[in-house]
This record gives C-alpha cells, sequence and structure tokens, in this order.
C-alpha cells in the first residue's frame, strides 16, 4: 500500500510540475502575414483590414485628442452630465479617490434622473476598491458589475482580464484610450501619468458602443438594444474623417484583433513607424515586422516606460528583447520625465491607432482590449507633434549599452518574462 501510495505522489507530482511548467513557459505562436502587404495602396490596406477583421468603416463626425487627467475628466464629467438616456463605463482600474469621487458623483446624478447608468470594472484592475465605493450609485439606480469576479467556479477565467478603457454616452459620444479612473492621472505632484484618450462623436460610436455591449452580456446577463443604446444616426464621410472601432477578445489559442491590427499596420508601412507603449514587450511576430520593416526602409522609432515605469520587471523583460531591433538600427527611447501610459501607433503620418493596447503578451493574448483606428493626416500630424514632445523628454538607449547590462539585470530580464505573460 505504501509503495502504491508513493507511486500516486510521484505521478501526481510530476503531473503538476508539468501544468507548472506548461502555465509558466508555454510557447507561443509566432504569427506572420501570408503574403507581404507593404505595397498595397491605403483603399487596398482598407479594404483588407475591415476583411480580416469583420469590422467596417464609421464615420466620425468630431475627435478630440485629450493627453492631461485634469482636462481629462472634466470633459469626461461634462459628457456624463449631458447624457440623455444612457452612460456606460468600462474600465480596467478605477480607484477610489478625488479623480473616482467626481465621475461616480456625475453618475450619480444621472441615475437619479433616470438615466440608465452601466458600469464594469475588472475585479484585479480594481481589486484595491471595495464595493461599498458605489453603494451611492447602486442606490441611485445605477447598475455596477465586476469582470471575472475572483470566484472558486470562475478559477479557469482569473486571467482573463478586461483592459478597457472606454465611456460611452447615448450611444453617440465616447471617450476612448488607456486612462482608467484614479489619483495618478489627476494630481499635480508629482506630475500625473502622461497617456492618450480620444473623444469621439458621430457613428463610430455605436461600434464603440457594441464592444462595450459584449462585455455588458458577459457580466449582467443583459443584451442591450434599441435606440437608448444604439441610436439612428446619418452615416455619411462625416466631418473628420472615417474609422474602425476594433473590439478585441482572446480565442481558446490567444489570436486575438488587437494582434491582427498591430501586427497589419506593421506589415503594410511604407515610410515611418512611431509607436508609443509603456509596456514595449514584442513577441517574434512583432520583432519580425519590426526588423522586415526597417530592412524595406521604414523609419521605425519607439517610445517605451522609462525609470519612472509602475512596472519595472516588465520593463526589463521588454529591454531583453531589443538587442536585434537596436543592431538593426531601430530607435528605441525610454521615457524619463514621468510615468508613460499611452498606447498610440502612427504608421505612415496617417494610419493612427489609440486604444488600451500595449505591445505585450497579455495585450494579445490575455486581455478584452478596445481600440480605435483612424485614417487621417490631421489627427496623424497631431500625434506626431506629441510623439517629437515625448522624445525630448525621453532617453535613447543604443546597442552597446544594451549590450553592457549586468548579470542581475539579465537575471531580472527573465523572471519579468514570466511574470509579463501571468501578472
Amino acid at each position: 500500500m505504501t509503495l502504491f501510495l508513493n507511486f500516486v505522489a510521484i505521478v501526481g507530482a510530476l503531473v503538476l510540475g508539468w501544468l507548472f511548467y506548461l502555465f509558466l513557459f508555454e510557447r507561443g505562436t509566432s504569427y506572420r502575414t501570408s503574403t507581404p502587404v507593404h505595397e498595397l495602396d491605403d483603399m487596398d490596406r482598407l479594404r483588407l483590414l475591415t476583411a480580416v477583421l469583420g469590422t467596417p468603416t464609421q464615420s466620425i463626425h468630431s475627435l478630440q485628442v485629450l493627453t492631461e487627467g485634469p482636462q481629462l475628466y472634466e470633459a469626461q464629467i461634462s459628457a456624463i452630465r449631458a447624457a440623455r438616456s444612457s452612460v456606460h463605463l468600462e474600465a480596467y482600474i478605477f480607484y477610489p479617490g478625488i479623480a473616482s469621487d467626481s465621475v461616480l458623483h456625475a453618475l450619480c446624478e444621472r441615475a437619479r434622473e433616470g438615466i440608465r447608468v452601466r458600469v464594469i470594472v475588472d475585479a484585479i484592475g480594481s481589486l484595491r476598491t471595495p464595493s461599498s465605493h458605489f453603494a451611492a450609485l447602486e442606490a441611485a439606480g445605477g447598475l455596477v458589475h465586476r469582470y471575472h469576479p475572483l470566484r472558486w467556479h470562475m478559477l479557469r477565467r482569473w486571467n482573463s482580464r478586461t483592459h478597457r478603457n472606454l465611456l460611452v454616452m447615448d450611444g453617440r459620444e465616447a471617450f476612448i484610450g488607456g486612462a482608467g479612473v484614479a489619483d495618478h492621472w489627476n494630481r499635480t505632484d508629482p506630475a500625473p501619468w502622461r497617456d492618450c484618450v480620444v473623444r469621439v462623436s458621430g457613428p463610430i460610436v455605436g461600434g464603440l458602443q457594441a464592444v462595450f455591449a459584449e462585455n455588458w452580456l458577459e457580466c449582467a446577463g443583459e443584451l442591450l438594444v434599441g435606440d437608448e443604446s444604439f441610436p439612428k444616426l446619418v452615416e455619411d464621410r462625416g466631418v473628420f474623417g472615417d474609422g474602425i472601432a476594433v473590439g478585441s477578445t482572446p480565442t481558446a489559442g490567444r489570436s486575438t484583433r488587437a494582434r491582427m491590427l498591430v501586427q497589419f499596420l506593421l506589415a503594410t508601412s511604407r515610410h515611418n513607424i512611431d509607436l508609443c507603449s509603456p509596456y514595449f514587450v514584442p513577441d517574434l511576430g512583432i520583432r519580425r515586422e519590426l526588423l522586415a520593416a526597417k530592412a524595406r526602409g521604414v523609419r521605425v522609432r519607439v517610445v517605451s516606460g522609462g525609470p519612472y515605469s509602475d512596472h519595472g520587471l516588465v520593463r526589463r523583460a521588454g529591454r531583453r528583447r531589443y538587442g536585434p531591433l537596436l543592431e538593426a538600427g531601430i530607435e528605441i527611447w525610454e521615457y524619463a520625465s514621468h510615468m508613460l501610459h499611452a498606447k498610440t501607433l502612427v504608421v505612415d503620418g496617417r494610419w493612427c491607432l489609440l486604444g488600451s493596447t500595449n505591445i505585450d503578451h497579455r495585450s494579445f493574448g490575455l486581455n478584452d482590449e478596445v481600440n480605435l483606428l483612424v485614417r487621417s493626416d490631421e489627427l496623424g500630424a497631431e500625434l506626431g507633434r506629441m510623439f517629437e514632445l515625448d522624445l525630448s523628454r525621453s532617453t535613447a538607449l543604443d546597442l552597446a549599452q544594451w549590450q553592457r547590462r549586468t548579470w542581475r539585470e539579465r537575471l531580472l530580464a527573465t523572471l519579468g518574462r514570466v511574470i509579463e505573460r501571468h501578472q
């Protein structure tokens, strides 16, 4: 009997060890495009992109870029107070503090007036926020749900989070970007987190509303339909231009539309790539696209998180992969002023991607994300000016510096790679 129990224990330990190995070191797929696409003209780019994503272009009537926390929350609160039928908010981070108190106060006002207020916050991202923080809103008639709460029967979903930051009013106006609701976006000393959020109106909002509706259905079991959520808006070429609203949800194989979108844009680049990502941990597929772009004469510049990053190990995990990129002449800069949290990509000066997606494993394979792609020379120029300002506040890395990394730096980079996959 003792021999049998020992055998069972050994087999059990081996199985657990194997599962632990798979969990930490699962090999990812090396993604690539089936055929070269860098010679496509703009219309063919757009045609293929909408086909691959299964998402149409929609008109944008107005677009405003917001980068500072006080400016952002002031605009959001004003928009909430102007809502007439519904307010929908989805956030990864919603922390107690001055910023969230102000947003909640505006939401409570709307709920008491009979406006439908629906809120989704991520159970892990907002773990520090007690349920009592939303008590006043729920008492006023608002509905609040936590995405994938930490319950034993939902164990397999614990590592799948919503990283979306989205606010939609009446199905007519929306805010989308990297900022959640917390005081570190709103403070003055130390400097607020550097982020990028866009405020849009027009038919494009219907696409963003559909992204919210997806997770609301999962959380609340309620399918959002009708004019309250999806009003009839005139679809034309828009005052500002056209865009594509792209929600991204992982499949069982961890392939996402965020991955498809970023990889396609990099693969179609002809002249320049300006990429801003606070957590820049490019996998093999992304590294290959960046190297291929550089090899065909594209100028590639990256701004990533620097010494003020809130995830130091992830920063080191990203640095672990910089060598071949730097050797090829790709410019990599680290933001040295304060905390960088903006996620933007501008290709050839006019293909502009903004939203919640980082260039890392979580955004491409584990998180629910939301992005907005806009084809616009005007927006490309504005984001270009912001990128140049970021460069002026950043420190350039070089190959020699990268090669001089200490053994401690290399060890932490390896540890960071494991944590980055599952944090």
